[in-house]
């Protein structure tokens, strides 16, 4: 979410820059209100309705990932957290490595009341189905990766969540995690774990 954000970031300074250039290339006469002019082209574009849907949706997105991954950096010593790692055309937002497993975190930050139900996912009356297939495709691709099973989890930023699971994807509220996982019982050694975190280690490089 965070390298969205600053793609995004990086073309409107783009059009604002190559604006200015052009004008003072272009039109000399209009050079000394070329900086105005980038400017204005600059506020346009983010007038924009689908650009300012575009930077409202990331801008909540991130804010999400940032709630959730204050809270699981609170996990005690054994266990590692990474976050925002790549995987080619999607991204995980948060991996977590501990005493109970590895566990990919999908973040979700959604306006209304969300409903969790052992048949499917809601929000503000609406099925969730991609957000349940997301979080299962992404388990799948580190299952892939690590060689070990990854366990998907989803959690909803906000107080308006009902329900703790989707079949067997569990659903979660960000203050609900470090109890969660603390109280999951161990399922591997510690030289197991050494070798996926180093594994998880070679994504973020």
């Amino acid at each position: 979410m965070r390298n969205k954000l600053l793609i995004l970031m990086a073309f409107l300074l783009i059009v604002g820059v190559g604006g200015y250039l052009l004008i003072r290339l272009f039109v000399p006469l209009l050079a000394p209100a070329a900086p105005i002019l980038a400017l204005f082209l600059v506020v346009r574009m983010l007038s924009s309705k689908e650009v300012s849907r575009t930077i409202r949706a990331l801008g909540k997105g991130y804010l999400g990932e940032m709630t959730v991954g204050k809270h699981l950096e609170q996990l005690p010593t054994g266990w590692r957290v990474f976050h925002d790692l790549d995987l080619g055309g999607e991204n995980v937002d948060h991996l977590v490595i501990g005493p109970a497993g590895i566990f990919n975190v999908e973040v979700k930050n959604y306006s209304g009341k969300v409903i969790a139900t052992p048949r499917g996912l809601y929000n503000k009356g609406q099925r969730q189905d991609e957000v349940v297939k997301q979080a299962w495709r992404q388990s799948h691709r580190l299952r892939e990766i690590f060689g070990v099973e990854v366990k998907p989890i989803l959690v909803f930023v906000g107080d308006q969540l009902e329900g703790d699971r989707v079949g067997k994807l569990p659903v979660k509220r960000p203050d609900e995690l470090l109890s969660y996982f603390k109280g999951l019982p161990k399922v591997w050694e510690y030289a197991e774990f050494i070798a996926v975190v180093r594994k998880a280690e070679q994504l973020v490089k």
